[in-house]
């Protein structure tokens, strides 16, 4: 029984970690750089619109935590 989750185990987990993220983050970009070369103002308005959003929606989600705290109530466990 060891043995076959051990089989298993070796052939479902995947031990590139975060690099495999990377790369596929990195597949997401290429387009990107190549649409930069033919439309380089409408790129670099994309980027700043994603980025300024991006930052929106942290800076809320940070004030949101701010005045609505966490309360830790016990649950029932069932």
């Amino acid at each position: 029984m060891i043995s076959l989750l051990r089989r298993y185990w070796n052939d479902l987990v995947s031990y590139d970690g975060g690099m495999s993220l990377l790369m596929m983050d990195g597949l997401l970009l290429v387009p990107l750089v190549m649409a930069a070369f033919f439309y380089p103002v409408q790129v670099l308005m994309f980027v700043g619109a994603l980025f300024l959003l991006s930052l929106v929606v942290y800076e809320a989600v940070h004030v949101w935590r701010k005045h609505h705290p966490h309360h830790h109530t016990p649950h029932a466990h069932v």
